[in-house]
């Protein structure tokens, strides 16, 4: 059998390769491998190897007041704060298309994804400021839910904008020659295409969103908790299996939402190969 390309590449060099990248992958797993397996001890306390097998600290997290709760404000925090991030990530990326400088497009898109590589501590700080000036926000999640959301806006437009880049650049012009104005050709020609991208962009700012712990430490309300907050309070006043049982339902709740999302994409390519295959044979 002939070696692939990529094989006659690489030559012998593929071996350590490999060991290295499987070697990389354990000690990427390794550690949540852990955290799963103390979830499941019988004792009060993290241990490893588990003693016992029980479920007890899983029906605790969920049957605690303060843990869903904490949930629930993730929860909402993370769906408004995805919508405001869908919104202004696929309008930034749709207006950078219409600007006839290349300059101009340079400096845009390097301002919408500068935020990606602001320490969040600087940013939160910088919005508490604003909160201690701002009382009104003091006392709702107003603020952490629109930082939360413009932490995730750059996810949102590199996406979108990946999808505007693969579009054909002759749909708009040909739709303006039909008589449509620039709202019909957002909505018929533009949105129909970024949707995948879209829907993508949402599934990263979601999860952004929701495991972001910087911005709630700073600017959550008195007496209210996100979830990665509480895990946050759980560490430091008590290691209990509760905080490993959270910890794997979060990152579950992680893998079922990316796997869920990767499904959906690739029935959504299949689907699209088997229209091009039928009507390349019409």
């Amino acid at each position: 059998m002939t070696d692939s390309p990529l094989r006659r590449s690489i030559g012998w060099y593929r071996i350590p390769i490999l060991i290295v990248a499987v070697l990389t992958c354990l000690l990427f797993y390794l550690p949540f491998l852990v955290v799963v397996a103390t979830s499941w001890t019988g004792t009060s306390y993290i241990i490893f190897p588990p003693e016992g097998f029980s479920l007890q600290s899983y029906i605790g997290v969920l049957g605690d007041v303060e843990w869903m709760d904490a949930f629930k404000i993730s929860l909402r925090v993370a769906g408004i704060g995805t919508v405001i991030a869908v919104l202004l990530g696929t309008l930034g990326a749709l207006a950078l298309t219409r600007l006839r400088s290349r300059a101009a497009r340079r400096w845009i898109r390097t301002l919408f994804i500068v935020p990606m590589a602001i320490p969040p501590v600087a940013y939160a700080v910088g919005l508490y400021s604003v909160s201690l000036r701002a009382t009104a926000l003091q006392d709702n999640l107003g603020l952490l839910i629109l930082g939360e959301a413009l932490l995730a806006v750059p996810y949102v437009f590199v996406m979108v904008s990946s999808g505007l880049s693969q579009a054909d650049p002759a749909l708009r012009p040909v739709a303006s020659t039909l008589g449509a104005g620039w709202p019909m050709i957002v909505w018929r020609v533009d949105l129909p295409m970024i949707a995948g991208h879209m829907l993508a962009g949402a599934v990263f700012a979601f999860a952004v969103i929701f495991d972001e712990v910087v911005l709630s430490v700073f600017l959550t309300p008195v007496g209210v908790k996100t979830l990665p907050l509480q895990m946050l309070t759980a560490s430091q006043e008590e290691l209990s299996p509760q905080l490993t049982a959270a910890s794997t339902l979060v990152s579950m709740a992680a893998v079922l939402l990316l796997g869920g999302y990767s499904l959906f994409s690739s029935r959504r390519a299949a689907r699209a190969r088997r229209l091009s295959r039928k009507a390349a044979t019409v």
